[in-house]
């Protein structure tokens, strides 16, 4: 998934979601990963991110922002990347080295809203 020494966090906003994925994920093959910490889910504002595992080399949001969060930026490394639909567009962000945004519309999409 992410490598050897890599981590994959999961925020989502629904406890119910969080406690179900976790468990759908200890029947499956990826069980190991929760076990040695590689991959974590929380519940939270995905809109907030997830700032403890900060800075992240990249960043997919699976619903619909109706703007680029902030936060979310602000938690992307330099080099690193967003992929997030914004409102009817799906969006790549890039960090360049220097901390400036370079950004480009992909598709046209539909998804649930960020809430």
């Amino acid at each position: 998934m992410v490598g050897e020494t890599g981590r994959t966090v999961g925020v989502e906003h629904i406890s119910q979601l969080v406690d179900r994925s976790i468990e759908s994920i200890k029947k499956g093959p990826a069980a190991h990963l929760l076990d040695k910490g590689a991959l974590s889910i929380h519940v939270g504002d995905g809109k907030k991110g997830f700032p403890d595992e900060a800075p992240y080399d990249a960043i997919h949001v699976g619903a619909a922002a109706s703007e680029i969060p902030e936060a979310l930026v602000n938690q992307l490394k330099p080099g690193g990347r967003i992929v997030i639909p914004v409102v009817d567009s799906l969006m790549i962000i890039d960090k360049l080295a220097d901390g400036t945004l370079k950004q480009k519309s992909v598709m046209d999409v539909r998804y649930v809203p960020l809430v």
